[in-house]
């Protein structure tokens, strides 16, 4: 009686053999060889569009207004094409060089207006900067406006994004008189 062995059998009879101390030095070295050029690979990193300066709640952005930077984590619901950005508008301020996001964009909406109010309180006026939410004060203390957006400022005045229906309110009282804003 003869015992045949197949390649299968060889093969199971290698793998129950302990490797040699020669072997096993060649397989560490090859394994050192391969991890060698991965520690240099270039991280790709992850495309995103950010505000190539600070721009304004309610512009327009145009390709001049927006740069593609590579980040090394991805940034939830941001966007990796400048041209799919271009001719969106923003809802509130962009900072230079943060991600835009589904968040900064305004939302398509015809019940959005912006409206210039002379702040009564100059002090607050300074503070007040592009981006913030305030509410809108009349000076009999009615609240005529709430979580509206500043667009713009420009010494006392301040230029405020707020539905339509509040936006003529505010511009019918602003015209009598200095209004207060409370910053959110």
């Amino acid at each position: 009686m003869t015992l045949s062995s197949t390649g299968f059998d060889k093969v199971r009879s290698l793998l129950r053999r302990r490797p040699s101390v020669v072997w096993r030095r060649f397989l560490a070295l090859g394994l050192a060889l391969l991890a060698l050029p991965l520690t240099f690979w270039p991280d790709v990193g992850h495309p995103a569009v950010v505000a190539s300066r600070d721009l304004p709640a309610g512009q327009s952005l145009s390709s001049g207004d927006v740069r593609l930077v590579s980040l090394a984590a991805p940034v939830s619901g941001s966007f990796s094409d400048v041209d799919a950005m271009v001719g969106k508008t923003l809802g509130s301020a962009a900072r230079e060089g943060v991600p835009l996001t589904d968040f900064d964009l305004a939302r398509a909406s015809d019940d959005l207006a912006s409206v210039a109010v002379r702040v009564a309180d100059q002090g607050l006026a300074g503070v007040v900067r592009m981006g913030d939410r305030v509410d809108v004060v009349s000076p009999s203390a009615e609240v005529l406006a709430e979580n509206a957006s500043v667009r713009e400022t420009r010494g006392q005045v301040v230029v405020l994004t707020l539905p339509r229906l509040n936006a003529t309110r505010v511009a019918a009282m602003s015209l009598d008189h200095a209004l207060a804003v409370t910053l959110r």
